[in-house]
């Protein structure tokens, strides 16, 4: 068997205990709705305050992976213009000069900037239910998905994990470096877990990077971050996280 795939099965911890993909996305992302859906819930949920296509500057992150390419289409559909933020994993690496220049894109014709963040990893689902497995359009053998994350996991199954700098495999390195903070002496999640941890850490540096580069008692922003779930059909499936906003300075959580 492909080592790859040896390290999905394993990852997954089970061989028929959840035997279809609804019963899967049910168990581990309990609540998930349709990329599309998800998207025309922020626009909704966002209107009352104040925020619409024509005056927000919405800023994504997504893993570089095509398959993540449906659900920033929907983005672009309903907000209309978008600032790239992604990297391998979805991870954010742009920094405080990437945050201040998709700030200063932002229309302000009515004196006010307003920002809508997305930030999410990604996870496939089979049609059997197994974490990570994916079937790509015009690849007949299984394919795979986060990647970039199983590649973490390989590597801790191996015991060969570098947390030097590769200047040639720069975000692979930095994934792998920000990842095990948060990792206990020789743990090795699933991928389920891993890809929650990724999130965890992908959410708290965008607040990080907000507090850097935002001044919330002028600006309004709003925060969605969570798990893009990859399923049969090319069918793309969003799990939100504590969605909230920020207007005159109150944060208020969005229902969800």
């Amino acid at each position: 068997m492909h080592q790859l795939q040896e390290t999905v099965m394993k990852s997954a911890g089970f061989s028929s205990a959840v035997s279809h993909y609804e019963e899967a996305l049910t168990q581990y992302f309990p609540g998930s709705r349709t990329s599309r859906d998800f998207v025309d819930y922020s626009l909704r949920t966002l209107s009352p305050f104040g925020f619409q296509p024509n005056n927000a500057m919405v800023c994504a992150s997504v893993c570089r992976d095509e398959l993540t390419r449906p659900f920033i289409n929907n983005i672009h559909e309903v907000w209309g213009r978008l600032f790239n933020f992604s990297s391998l994993a979805g991870m954010l690496y742009l920094g405080v000069t990437g945050f201040k220049a998709a700030h200063h894109h932002a229309p302000n014709s009515e004196g006010t900037e307003r920002y809508v963040y997305f930030a999410f990893p990604h996870i496939a689902i089979d049609e059997n239910g197994v974490p990570g497995n994916c079937r790509r359009p015009g690849r007949h053998e299984m394919s795979h998905a986060c990647g970039a994350l199983l590649n973490v996991l390989q590597d801790l199954s191996e015991g060969s994990v570098g947390l030097e700098l590769n200047q040639d495999d720069l975000e692979q390195s930095l994934l792998k470096q920000r990842l095990f903070r948060k990792l206990r002496d020789g743990e090795i999640p699933d991928l389920v877990t891993l890809t929650k941890i990724a999130h965890s850490v992908i959410r708290e540096d965008l607040e990080r990077m907000i507090q850097l580069t935002v001044d919330s008692s002028a600006v309004p922003y709003a925060v969605f971050t969570g798990i893009q779930i990859h399923g049969p059909g090319n069918r793309t499936w969003i799990w939100a996280s504590a969605p909230y906003v920020v207007a005159e300075g109150a944060r208020e959580n969005l229902p969800h």
